[in-house]
């Protein structure tokens, strides 16, 4: 079949009008083409190896990843069963109530540390005699001094707020409402803040 392919020869009458010789016949102006289709064949080899590789190596890398998600579920898993042993609870609504404990917590170590009587006795030396303080308290969070009181005279409290601003542990006074009441004394409040000894 190969030979009589090779070699076609088509006939009429005893007559040959064209032969073929599809397997000995050179044709030079061809040679770039067959030269193109090999270097594109060959290009086509790489590329397919290369993806090959490129496949290889990304199921290499997932594999490793979930390799490494199972066993983070699994230190999980006995990080939970370890808290449960120890009755300590590791659900979302307990995750959910930390920063409210947290900052409980924080306010109650402020309240410890905080001393009521150093701070009423520093407060005495500052306030001018005709300067009535009628409430004081304290926001532990920010260690923030609310006060409100009366004055004879609006100057008596821009005073005491002077000399509030220029003291070593009080600091940051700022005056807020002020109005004459009823029996005609100013009454005003006062906010600033105040840095104990040793904070």
């Amino acid at each position: 079949m190969a030979n009589w392919l090779g070699s076609f020869s088509w006939r009429s009458g005893g007559r040959h009008y064209f032969h073929l010789e599809l397997g000995t016949r050179h044709r030079t102006y061809l040679a770039p083409a067959r030269a193109a289709l090999g270097v594109t064949c060959a290009m086509l080899g790489v590329w397919l190896f290369w993806s090959m590789l490129q496949v290889a190596m990304t199921w290499n890398e997932l594999q490793e990843s979930q390799d490494r998600i199972d066993q983070i579920r699994h230190q999980d898993h006995q990080l939970i069963a370890g808290a449960q042993a120890e009755g300590i609870d590791l659900s979302v609504h307990a995750f959910e109530q930390l920063p409210a404990e947290v900052n409980l917590a924080n306010q109650l170590l402020a309240k410890r540390s905080f001393s009521w009587t150093q701070f009423l006795s520093g407060l005495e030396e500052l306030i001018p005699p005709k300067i009535y303080i009628r409430a004081v308290r304290l926001d532990p969070g920010s260690t923030q001094i609310h006060m409100t009181g009366a004055a004879v005279t609006v100057e008596e409290v821009t005073a005491l707020t002077l000399s509030l601003q220029s003291h070593p542990v009080f600091r940051d006074p700022v005056l807020g409402q002020h109005h004459k009441g009823s029996d005609g004394l100013i009454e005003f409040d006062l906010t600033l803040k105040y840095r104990a000894e040793g904070i």
